[in-house]
């Protein structure tokens, strides 16, 4: 949780690829439902590939959100992964700006809290979330 609980950020890194479909589209679920935060944020700043699996898990996830009433955004694509979410037309659909891009990854110092997993640890394992 960011932003005094406003947001909850899922930070995704590595490659994303048909492996971690299952994986990614329970991350977005519990990021979904675990909180009370009316904003979604995915930062894909160290996420190096982003496959077409991993893209259609994504909407899937931003459309749940939007269902539950939270505000899905894209923070910080880079490289080959923003080109990618241009051309699907992905980063104008959940709202990545340059501005919204330099929010979260650019050094504001706020914490991400790792969201509890179904067991209640706190911790998700997995390569899909990082916690500072």
């Amino acid at each position: 949780m960011v932003d005094g609980g406003r947001e909850v950020c899922l930070r995704l890194f590595g490659d994303l690829d048909a492996d971690c479909r299952d994986e990614l589209r329970h991350e977005l679920y519990d990021a979904v439902h675990d909180n009370r935060a009316p904003m979604l944020v995915v930062d894909l700043h160290d996420t190096a590939v982003l496959g077409s699996e991993a893209i259609g898990t994504l909407l899937e996830g931003f459309l749940l959100a939007r269902q539950a009433g939270k505000t899905p955004q894209i923070i910080n694509a880079r490289g080959a992964v923003r080109t990618v979410l241009q051309v699907t037309g992905v980063l104008e659909l959940f709202g990545a700006t340059a501005e919204s891009s330099a929010r979260l990854g650019g050094g504001t110092g706020a914490p991400v809290l790792p969201l509890p997993t179904r067991d209640g640890t706190g911790t998700a394992g997995g390569s899909l979330r990082q916690a500072t």
